[in-house]
């Protein structure tokens, strides 16, 4: 008895240390060809931490690590459970903690625009991993070719039927895809991708290459042609060799061509490179060391501090830092929120604080979000954030004004506020900015007019503020004074 009680407070004691559940997770779409139809599936490759999950107790009396998998499709009707099942580690008498590793194949509708994965803890139910993938289904448009997903392999080898599970079999091999998008000093990188194409005469052309953005240039002449004719389903298995490339960001790209060069379809695939020494090639002509790009990190994100927030924050942090992310990141965040991927997402998200703050992004984020919750306590109207008001956007970019002047009640004009900063960033000049109240805006203040550059700039911002359409007459007016009649 003694033994038992022993063990379960062993027990309860390594639950209390566990830390949030962490998994990598990648979803590939595929397309199973029936007859003339189309049908889509998903790959789900999912690869959990072992030392965030807890035990529980066996039938056998063994210890054993359990989660439950659930996978869900996005329509435009909401969210559909697709599948439910549990992942089970190997059982032990000593709470051995093992990989837990899974690949699932899942039938998915027509109309699925993403994806979800829910992970749960057995042993604690409250310990759950949500992570969310977009998709891009087109079988309604008529298309000469569809391609699928592109996979990164992360170990290929003959098959064999006795020893290895059938849902590894790809191409007539053994290939286990690769959950994570991290790839860390080696030589060669192999993908998977597969092409339908629907007419029994046409001939498509194919590219398969690596670049430095989505969709650009080859480097370092890594790109492979293949020329298909009639109607199949195709398979593309790649391997190229990255022992020149030096640590970033990359791109696989796969397109399909007509051979008059019109593009039919596209897919890519975001990896980064970890290359301590990146072997030189005498033949690159082309420096690609001054491109903009931003700063490639090298991590398992799952321990950052971007790791606790799940889709819906990871969106909301983007349109916080809109105000003051430069043009480049500004259109990426733009990008990612109308395509949203959870993994990118992260990524973007901790360079962005890296690169503020390269020994602590953490602490560049939580300043950051001490001033959030400011802006949100002082700007939150019925229906609008924070953050997403003119204020609340202009005191993020500037901070709090040095001067505040409220007019509520000047003859002829509606209800304003002007803010003004004795020094505007690195520029030596005077900001101001005018916000006012229209009929239509339910009390919420709206930028009229500024004199910063890149700011709302209106010459004729007295015929919205004042109720006649003239400015008034004499030396009461506020606005006036401070934007000096001008």
């Amino acid at each position: 008895m003694q033994k038992s009680i022993s063990i379960i407070l062993v027990f309860i004691f390594l639950c209390t240390r566990l830390s949030a559940l962490e998994g990598l997770h990648h979803a590939a779409l595929f397309y199973e060809k029936n007859e003339k139809q189309l049908i889509p599936y998903i790959e789900i490759i999912s690869e959990i931490n072992p030392k965030t999950v807890g035990f529980v107790k066996t039938k056998l009396g063994h210890w054993q690590q359990q989660v439950i998998i659930q996978i869900d499709a996005k329509t435009d009707t909401g969210w559909t459970r697709l599948k439910t099942y549990i992942l089970k580690g190997m059982e032990s008498d000593s709470m051995q903690v093992a990989p837990l590793f899974d690949l699932n194949r899942v039938y998915i509708p027509i109309k699925s625009s993403a994806c979800r994965i829910v992970v749960t803890d057995k042993s604690n139910l409250q310990n759950v991993q949500s992570w969310e993938d977009s998709l891009q289904i087109d079988l309604n448009n008529p298309t000469q070719v569809h391609l699928s997903s592109i996979q990164l392999i992360d170990q290929q080898d003959a098959f064999d039927s006795v020893l290895q599970a059938p849902i590894f079999l790809k191409n007539g091999r053994y290939q286990i895809p690769n959950a994570s998008l991290f790839l860390e000093n080696l030589k060669t990188v192999h993908c998977y991708a597969e092409s339908y194409q629907q007419l029994a005469n046409d001939t498509i052309m194919y590219q398969f290459y690596i670049s430095k953005k989505a969709f650009g240039e080859a480097i370092n002449h890594l790109i492979y042609f293949d020329t298909l004719y009639g109607e199949g389903v195709y398979v593309h298995q790649k391997t190229f060799p990255i022992m020149h490339l030096k640590s970033g960001n990359y791109y696989l790209n796969f397109i399909a061509n007509t051979k008059e060069n019109l593009v039919l379809a596209k897919q890519n695939c975001f990896f980064q490179i970890l290359n301590a020494t990146p072997e030189v090639t005498p033949t690159q002509t082309k420096d690609t060391s001054n491109e903009e790009k931003l700063p490639a990190t090298f991590l398992n994100l799952a321990t950052t501090f971007i790791a606790k927030y799940n889709t819906a924050q990871l969106k909301a942090i983007m349109k916080m830092i809109a105000p003051i992310a430069s043009p480049l990141e500004k259109a990426q965040i733009k990008q990612f929120l109308s395509e949203p991927n959870d993994t990118y997402i992260r990524y973007f998200l901790y360079n962005y604080w890296e690169q503020r703050n390269k020994n602590n992004p953490a602490q560049a984020w939580n300043e950051y979000a001490e001033k959030i919750k400011i802006v949100n306590k002082l700007f939150t109207r019925a229906g609008k954030i924070g953050y997403e008001t003119d204020m609340g956007i202009t005191y993020l970019k500037y901070g709090a004004p040095n001067e505040q002047i409220s007019v509520q009640n000047e003859t002829g004009a509606l209800p304003y506020t002007i803010w003004q900063y004795n020094t505007i960033g690195k520029r030596n000049i005077q900001g101001l900015f005018l916000f006012y109240i229209p009929p239509f805006a339910l009390n919420e203040y709206l930028l009229l007019h500024s004199n910063v550059i890149g700011d709302v700039f209106d010459p004729n911002w007295r015929a919205s503020l004042y109720t006649s359409g003239q400015s008034p007459i004499g030396d009461n007016s506020k606005a006036l004074q401070y934007f000096n009649r001008k």
